[in-house]
């Protein structure tokens, strides 16, 4: 099953982000939560996951969704399930694609418990709506699995066009089944042969194959 996760940080790393959750920053610190998202989301494209995490606890606290988004899904890196799901509740209930998928894939993989068992299912196409690229990927090849967690269990006029969006997002398994689907015309994508010549070409570049090299 693909279901794209972040990567754990170093176990060290969680009591420090366990402090810092619980006791954040002063308030009055930053004049507003928008400056305080701009500079922990600038820590951490710096690499610096420890000092972003108090501003953007501060952040995520006054209501910037991208910040609960953020701060949830490294509180759910660092294995702090229950304060990552009340982040990343507060993102998701705000439309926040990035807050959606963290939110799913903590229901999915029993990290919380969502009181519907359609959660998942809504949260990830609400996601994959907004272009999200990871919730795009899941359900497109939940639909090759006919996963009903993901409310994939039936092929929809939307099944063709998911998984030529995640084809074109990189991913291998979408570009394999896109190439055979344009030879079977399967999902919802019509017949076509150079179509599927198209695609196959572009999955034996990305794994380095030699046109008309043996397949090993």
């Amino acid at each position: 099953m693909y279901f794209p996760v972040t990567e754990k940080p170093l176990p060290a790393f969680k009591h420090v982000l366990l402090a810092l959750a619980l006791l954040g920053a002063p308030f009055g610190v930053h004049a507003d939560a928008a400056a305080a998202y701009e500079e922990g989301f600038a820590a951490y494209r710096k690499g610096d996951v420890t000092g972003s995490m108090a501003p953007l606890k501060r952040a995520a606290d006054g209501g910037i969704a991208e910040a609960q988004a953020l701060y949830g899904t490294l509180l759910d890196s660092a294995e702090l399930d229950e304060e990552a799901h009340v982040y990343l509740l507060k993102a998701a209930e705000q439309g926040n694609a990035d807050g959606q998928f963290g939110l799913a894939k903590m229901y999915l993989t029993g990290e919380a418990k969502a009181l519907d068992e359609r959660e998942i299912a809504r949260l990830i196409h609400a996601a994959a709506a907004q272009e999200h690229a990871a919730a795009t990927i899941s359900l497109a090849l939940a639909y090759t699995r006919r996963d009903a967690r993901f409310g994939a269990d039936t092929i929809t006029p939307e099944t063709g066009p998911l998984l030529l969006k995640a084809a074109e997002l990189g991913d291998t398994s979408a570009i394999e089944t896109v190439s055979t689907a344009y030879r079977t015309g399967e999902y919802g994508l019509p017949v076509d042969a150079a179509k599927a010549e198209q695609w196959s070409a572009r999955l034996a570049e990305i794994r380095g194959v030699k046109p008309g090299s043996p397949k090993k």
